[in-house]
Order: structure tokens, then C-alpha cells, then sequence
């Protein structure tokens, strides 16, 4: 299923200019992308300030926070072709990082696609995922626990 984004009306009108009657919407973008100096893209990117912090932002802190950084959390699949496999990140901060990913950490729900993409590949859903129920760590008693609670 392809995913579809919303457009501003003069984004969706701008981007139009660059479209012939031929292309679908999927090849404008992509013809507009390679068209982007994606050295400076990256670059604003990384340098841009930002006030979205995921959920630390909204409620003060995440509960990430209480963990050491080095902790390692895990999902593990319970069911279906990849049942009985998991996946991991490390705590950075009240930031997750997934080895191999492109950034250096993400937010608990986007360390999740990012994990899931990289075990699963195309299986993987791609949208709908919740960080704070999806990984756990392991609490004093050795139980594995959603990382959700820590917020509690």
C-alpha cells in the first residue's frame, strides 16, 4: 500500500509546474529530489533548531532519562515469521539509537521503524507504532518491562 502525504494547496500547485501529463506524482518528486543539493539538505537538516523533542517535550521529561546510557531495550516478536526474534537499541540520553541506523538517535517510536524495518524489511509496517509500548527494558527484579513506565 503506498503511504500519501497532505499538501498545502501552493506546495501542491508549485510542485505541479515540474509534472507533465506522463508522470505520476511519485516520479515529479523523485525528479525534483535529484535536483536537491542533498549535501546542504542534510547538512540544514542536522544544524536546524528544533522545539520537537518527542515526548520529553511535552511532559517534561521522558523517563528515558532514568535509565544509564548504554542500557540496551528490546522488542521482541511474540508471533509469526519472526516470532521468538528481537531487536534492540541503546539508551542515549532520553534518545534511542539503533546500530546502523543514519541518525545517530531517535525518538522511542522512531528507533521502533527503524528496528523493525531493518529485521523485517518489507514486512515491516512502516506507520503506527508506539515507541513507549513497544520497547522494554529490564527493571532491578530482571523483568522486562514496557520503557512506558519509566514516565510513570
Amino acid at each position: 500500500m503506498a503511504r500519501s502525504i497532505k499538501l498545502a494547496d501552493e506546495l501542491y500547485q508549485e510542485l505541479g509546474r515540474y509534472g507533465n501529463r506522463d508522470e505520476s506524482w511519485n516520479d515529479v518528486v523523485a525528479r525534483v529530489l535529484a535536483h536537491v543539493n542533498e549535501e546542504a539538505a542534510l547538512e540544514d537538516r542536522d544544524t536546524r533548531e528544533t522545539t520537537h523533542r518527542g515526548k520529553s517535550e511535552s511532559s517534561g521529561k521522558s523517563g528515558l532519562e532514568k535509565l544509564p546510557d548504554g542500557t540496551v531495550v528490546r522488542h521482541s516478536y511474540s508471533r509469526g515469521d519472526y516470532g521468538g526474534q528481537s531487536v534492540e537499541a541503546t539508551v542515549v540520553g532520553d534518545q534511542l539509537s539503533v546500530e546502523g541506523d543514519t541518525q545517530e538517535t531517535r525518538s522511542p517510536t522512531g528507533a521502533a521503524r527503524v528496528a523493525d524495518k531493518k529485521l523485517r524489511g518489507d514486512d515491516a509496517r512502516g506507520e503506527g507504532y508506539n515507541g513507549w509500548t513497544w520497547w522494554t527494558y529490564q527493571n532491578e527484579r530482571g523483568e522486562w518491562r514496557p520503557i512506558q513506565e519509566l514516565s510513570e
